[in-house]
């Protein structure tokens, strides 16, 4: 209860008789997500693990089943499976990141990487037969770690080294069309934003900034793609044509924002913001949260 305002005069009021006495005060309810989406959150055991928060505000634990970080969800085209980043290992000498394959409910995890390095940040083909994801598997001579794309079939075989540079290339997204992938690189000394074909062939430098642009996504219907940078000091959610144009920021937070995902039908972009999880319009009008606490809640991923 708020403590009362100092009283004037002789008057005095009895709380028990007046019912605006009663702080019913707070923050305002948070508003209900537009579609589901995954996301990651240490709010169980302190441990990050992989959620799903519903259209109706529900939220369930995916993975809490396992004792280790789980985390970068991303969707199968058709919304039914999960691709996953882990550290869970059999082997408690060897922890290194591995990707997986769940059920959208959580259930049936299939282990697609079985590396002695680390295979991370999952990205699925529009058709949904490939995966793409970044590892560590071949280093440069000398033993220096570097991190390269590579493809796979959803089951595990058939993996194929897509980027081939002394720098370090990570967090890849398939175009909607199948034709191209975007990708982080600081190949040029700093992050920056590039795009491929799917096979590997004719990088294309989108940001050009001197400044670290990072994690690309693509909207629905490839016209223009959402990434995070500090060109403007700060952290912050920009979109841009396919073609590197046209930028736009669209936040203007104190703290960091970061990792954008664009919702199934276009109009919103998710992210996250200060450890907690946010959407806006495309326009970067409307901007709401979906979280507010004390836990770490980042990577917002719309559900197909």
């Amino acid at each position: 209860m708020k403590p009362l305002l100092p009283l004037t005069g002789s008057i005095t009021v009895a709380c028990a008789a007046v019912a605006a006495c009663r702080d019913t005060a707070g923050p305002p309810p948070l508003p209900l997500p537009p579609h589901a989406l995954a996301f990651v959150s240490d709010r169980y055991l302190g441990q990050r693990d992989i959620y799903l928060m519903g259209t109706d505000g529900t939220i369930t634990n995916l993975t809490s089943t396992s004792l280790a970080y789980d985390g970068w969800p991303a969707w199968s085209p058709d919304g039914s499976k999960i691709a996953f980043e882990s550290d869970r290992t059999a082997d408690p000498r060897s922890i290194n990141l591995n990707i997986y394959v769940m059920n959208a409910d959580g259930s049936g995890v299939v282990r697609l990487t079985a590396d002695t390095t680390n295979e991370f940040e999952p990205n699925w083909s529009p058709d949904g037969s490939k995966i793409v994801f970044g590892s560590d598997r071949d280093s440069l001579p000398g033993g220096r770690r570097v991190f390269h794309i590579f493809v796979m079939n959803t089951d595990g075989t058939g993996v194929a080294r897509l980027t081939n540079t002394a720098g370090d290339d990570a967090q890849p997204a398939w175009s909607p069309d199948g034709t191209r992938i975007a990708f982080a690189t600081n190949r040029d000394g700093n992050d920056e934003i590039y795009t491929m074909m799917a096979d590997g062939a004719t990088p294309v430098n989108l940001t050009k900034s001197g400044f670290s642009d990072e994690g690309p996504a693509w909207s629905p219907d490839g016209t223009k793609i959402a990434f995070y940078s500090n060109r403007d000091g700060g952290f912050a959610i920009y979109v841009m044509n396919a073609d590197g144009s046209g930028v736009v920021k669209l936040t203007q937070s104190v703290v960091p924002d970061e990792l954008p995902s664009w919702s199934p039908d276009g109009r919103y972009i998710a992210f996250d913001s200060d450890a907690d999880l946010y959407f806006t319009n495309v326009d970067g009008s409307n901007q709401q949260a979906l979280t507010r606490g004390d836990v770490t809640e980042i990577m917002p991923r719309w559900r197909p």
